[in-house]
């Protein structure tokens, strides 16, 4: 049941909501940010909708990482503490999980008053199929009883699958960018480390094995990483060049 007032402004189109999406820049938004962007999307393009989620589970555990009000965040989280609900149901059985009038509801008996004590009397949980060890719900939150119909079901679907991949390019590209920074890191320990096994080469008369066996007990004996101890012997000559300059 899709209506609007006179003064109601219209809903924002589902493509035009994609097209928002697809602007966002991975590398200058993070996760959160663009579920939020998610949330607040989906509750535009569907008038019926009064509040809007994002669920994700990760190994046993459940947040709300994003939502658009209170009403959103309370039913959400009502679901994590009894351990059941239709935003995890659809989650972890990846399939659309809908209470069309939650004073009528008999699947969920501990869930269901608190919808009608917070007015929340349907609701629409769209599963996010994001990676095998992350599970995901897009929810929908409305005050009247049947609020959802077909259309409003295949625009969730169709929402949730855009999300879904807007998802897994962005933690893609988180995991992609980290292993860069861990990988540039490496390497820079690596040459400081070099320099520093050349050092000890040069002033101990010793091979490399025997240079960088030094430094792992100097690094075991001070508690400190081999990295730094490899720094402090490296700017200590550099600051003794620059002495005897």
């Amino acid at each position: 049941m899709w209506t609007t007032s006179p003064s109601t402004p219209p809903a924002l189109g589902v493509r035009d909501a994609f097209a928002e999406l697809g602007r966002v820049s991975f590398e200058e938004t993070s996760m959160e940010a663009l579920l939020q962007e998610v949330a607040d999307l989906s509750k535009q393009v569907m008038p019926s909708v009064t509040e809007a989620s994002v669920t994700l589970i990760t190994g046993d555990r459940a947040t709300t990482a994003a939502w658009t009000g209170q009403l959103a965040l309370d039913l959400d989280e009502s679901q994590y503490a009894s351990g059941f609900g239709p935003c995890l149901d659809a989650a972890v059985g990846q399939e659309l999980r809908e209470i069309t009038d939650a004073r009528e509801e008999t699947r969920w008996p501990d869930y269901t008053p608190v919808c009608v004590e917070r007015g929340a009397l349907s609701s629409l949980a769209v599963p996010v199929p994001v990676r095998e060890d992350i599970h995901g719900s897009l929810n929908l939150y409305a005050t009247e009883p049947h609020a959802f119909d077909d259309v409003a079901r295949d625009t969730g679907r169709e929402f949730a699958s855009y999300v879904a991949v807007a998802v897994r390019n962005i933690h893609l590209y988180e995991t992609t960018r980290d292993r860069a920074e861990h990988l540039d890191a490496a390497m820079r320990s690596r040459a400081v480390i070099e320099q520093a096994k050349g050092i000890l080469m040069s002033q101990r008369r010793c091979d490399a094995d025997t240079a960088f066996t030094l430094l792992a007990g100097a690094s075991q004996r001070s508690n400190r990483k081999l990295r730094d101890i490899a720094q402090s012997l490296v700017d200590g000559v550099s600051g003794q060049s620059t002495r005897l300059d």
